[in-house]
């Protein structure tokens, strides 16, 4: 007889299946749902629809049945949410678990070569500002940049005013978010040791709540997938830990970045801005960023920290103001920097 996997392999069109790992995961958080004594009420968002492959002669039954079968037609379910410890707040739940999980397994299935210690990691992202006050702050409202970074992490390079600008990197020198191949190549691939591994190297502004905490917590992640290249377990989790982050949440309608439309899942930082990883809406895979406005705001007299409220000149934010918006232009190993290709 033929196993569940084995026919959803065979209905796929468009993009790789999931790896035996995702699959043996998927396997078991679909088990781990179907116990639940209440798994025939729970809740699926209509919005969410697998796309690129039909299913075929797949009958749909009882409500346990239609639960199951909607869990491997999209060829994962929300792991992270499921394996949590007794004591870890939720995260993502619903349409925005089962998106994390398939963008996560897009990730892990690419092919990727390891790059050389004398190579260079080569990332290009167009940058919108659309920002209240990026005049004041000396940006331009739209640039394209372009980094390289030594996969030994002992240079780094950029271009300045039309050239190339090529530093060292001091040794011992640490960052957080971290930016250097070789910490990244090395972070935790389990996303709740990953999860971990940020809390513990956090600084100490602006973390006065577990709230304020998450709230790091995503931004970093979403720094970390936006300005590197990665290798493609690490990028998966980075994908699933940002599921497990309390408050994650997916836009109830595709968004547009660049003239097309791309999936958006994010929370809500600092109380009245979304921070939302975009997705292609087909193979979900990470195509950008963005940081929205979620409600009416003056920043210099409404917006706090630590030491209580900015004060100056007003500088409002209506709702739905794009704060900024990054697209993944390229990102690639090349043998020099300066080198695109």
């Amino acid at each position: 007889m033929t196993d569940d996997i084995t026919a959803l392999r065979e209905c796929w069109h468009g993009v790789e299946p999931p790896s035996p790992d995702a699959q043996d995961r998927a396997r078991a958080a679909l088990m781990a749902r179907i116990a639940q004594a209440d798994v025939a009420e729970a809740p699926v968002r209509e919005q969410v629809k697998a796309r690129g492959w039909r299913l075929r002669g797949w009958t749909l039954r009882s409500g346990i049945a239609t639960v199951a079968a909607a869990a491997l037609a999209v060829g994962l379910v929300a792991v992270g949410s499921l394996d949590k410890g007794p004591d870890e707040p939720s995260g993502a739940s619903g349409s925005a678990a089962v998106t994390f999980e398939l963008a996560a397994a897009f990730a892990e299935t690419q092919a990727f070569t390891p790059p050389r210690p004398d190579q260079w990691t080569y990332v290009e992202i167009r940058v919108v500002n659309a920002d209240a006050d990026v005049k004041s702050k000396g940006l331009k409202p739209e640039v394209t940049t372009q980094r390289w970074r030594r996969a030994d992490g002992k240079q780094a390079a950029e271009i300045v005013d039309g050239a190339l600008e090529i530093f060292d990197k001091p040794p011992g020198l640490t960052r957080y978010p971290p930016t250097d191949y070789p910490t990244l190549a090395g972070l935790p691939t389990d996303p709740h040791a990953l999860l971990d591994w940020l809390r513990a190297r956090r600084g100490p502004f602006n973390v006065d709540t577990e709230e304020q905490r998450n709230t790091g917590l995503f931004s970093a992640i979403a720094t970390i997938l936006r300005d590197n290249l990665l290798p493609p377990a690490v990028m998966a989790a980075l994908l699933r830990a940002a599921a497990l982050i309390p408050g994650v949440d997916q836009a109830p309608s595709p968004v547009s970045v660049d003239g097309r439309t791309a999936t958006a899942v994010g929370r809500l930082q600092d109380g009245w801005r979304q921070e939302d990883l975009l997705l292609d809406p087909d193979s979900h895979e990470f195509i950008g960023y963005r940081s929205v406005a979620a409600k009416d705001i003056d920043l210099n007299t409404d917006e706090t920290t630590p030491a209580g409220s900015i004060q100056g000149e007003p500088v409002r934010v209506k709702k739905g103001d794009i704060q900024v918006m990054l697209t993944r232009l390229a990102g690639r190993i090349v043998n020099a920097a300066g080198q695109t290709s």
